[in-house]
């Protein structure tokens, strides 16, 4: 027999759970202050327990009928540079098929106002026929705990260091110190598995970057030459967004302040249109995955204040990982998937496999996949796939 066990640890237990479920379904049904509140701004009543349990739902619906359960883990941030004493500063993991005897690991590493569970769900059941699959939110993010007080990072170097350390506080208590990891980053979180594996990698035995962001500096004349050939109305959006940016406003906060469920709307709509997840899962599961990524994104913001910090408006590099790339030990293989509509441009990715091949390196590759944008995972399961297969299947080999 399968158990599809959550190992969740609640802040205040399930009973308070339970507590905060009914408060919130009869707040729901109220027609007193406090549902009136709630119709208005429903932002302010998405709590971590209740996004836990969101998470519930999603994963149970996803693997139901797979034979594969899953482990939801909260890993206190220690033993790294960073750590505070915020007992809210925790990385939040799940694991499926970890009971599979493999000697390498799979560890997913989402983008920017995303998370494990809501960003890979397409992918997942795949990959977990191949090995123990580890998705690990960003720390401060996802559904990683939410630190009170002020967001110690100030600059670009900090950033990334949190980042990082969070995911190593991951490795060290969940893995050990003999990990071997398939290390797979997507967009933002490419940033932070280059970066990882520059600084561990003993632990990284392949680095998988999906869609990255910030491989190569852009050219500020084409920014200029994009704003001269649009018209007065576009060129304002943009330098008002740019400025929005460098303030440090992200998304998530225009979404937070939306009234009634229009929060919700837009990521349904999102998760409809953008990754057509409408047409490929049943309703229960499409509903479960919408409601779980308009929690993760309407919890209070922590670590997405790292936008402006790691990259330029509007989505530009501070520092390119080409850079970082170019760094790391030759025993650690790169690979880039996009999707050939990805808007971070696939020919960065090939213009650095070139280079290092080029310059004697033959264990880097580019793929570049048809019908696809900045989710080949998503868009593209299949071939993405049999990408992570081959890749994982070299790494328990070595």
């Amino acid at each position: 027999m399968v158990l599809e066990v959550a190992d969740i640890s609640f802040p205040f237990g399930t009973h308070a759970l339970a507590r905060t479920r009914l408060a919130a379904r009869a707040a729901r049904s109220s027609s007193g202050p406090m549902g009136i509140a709630q119709k208005l701004w429903a932002g302010m009543w998405y709590t971590r327990a209740q996004c836990l349990q969101n998470e519930r739902e999603l994963l149970d619906n996803l693997l139901r009928g797979t034979g594969f359960g899953w482990v939801g883990r909260d890993t206190p941030v220690r033993a790294v540079r960073s750590a505070g004493t915020d007992p809210a500063d925790v990385v939040r993991s799940v694991s499926v098929n970890e009971s599979h005897t493999g000697r390498v690991d799979l560890v997913c590493v989402h983008g920017f106002g995303q998370s494990g569970a809501g960003c890979f769900y397409a992918s997942l059941v795949g990959w977990a026929s191949l090995g123990r699959v580890h998705l690990v939110d960003w720390r401060g993010a996802g559904m990683s705990g939410r630190p009170s007080g002020a967001f110690a990072p100030s600059n670009e170097t900090e950033a990334i260091e949190y980042l990082v350390d969070g995911l190593d506080a991951w490795r060290h208590e969940r893995l050990g110190e003999n990990a071997r990891m398939c290390l797979l980053g997507h967009s933002m979180g490419a940033i932070v598995a280059s970066h990882y594996a520059e600084r561990h990698p003993e632990h990284v035995k392949h680095l998988i970057l999906a869609g990255p962001a910030a491989v190569r500096a852009t050219d500020p004349r084409r920014v200029e030459a994009f704003l001269q050939s649009v018209g007065p109305a576009r060129r304002f959006l943009y330098r008002f967004a740019a400025a929005q940016w460098e303030r440090g406003v992200t998304p998530q906060s225009y979404l937070r302040a939306l009234p009634f469920d229009l929060p919700m709307r837009f990521v349904r709509g999102y998760v409809r249109s953008r990754w057509r997840a409408e047409a490929t899962l049943d309703a229960a599961t499409f509903k479960a995955l919408y409601e779980y990524n308009t929690g993760v994104n309407m919890m209070p913001g922590v670590s997405e204040k790292v936008l402006s910090m790691i990259l330029a408006p509007i989505g530009q590099a501070r520092t390119p990982i080409a850079e970082t790339l170019g760094r790391l030990p030759e025993h650690v293989p790169i690979t880039f998937v996009y999707g050939e509509h990805d808007w971070m441009t696939p020919s960065s990715g090939a213009w650095v496999t070139k280079n290092m091949r080029d310059a004697g390196r033959t264990n880097v590759e580019c793929h570049v996949l048809p019908d696809a944008g900045h989710y080949p995972f998503i868009d593209q399961p299949e071939m993405v796939h049999e990408i992570i297969k081959k890749a994982w299947q070299e790494c328990d080999r070595r």
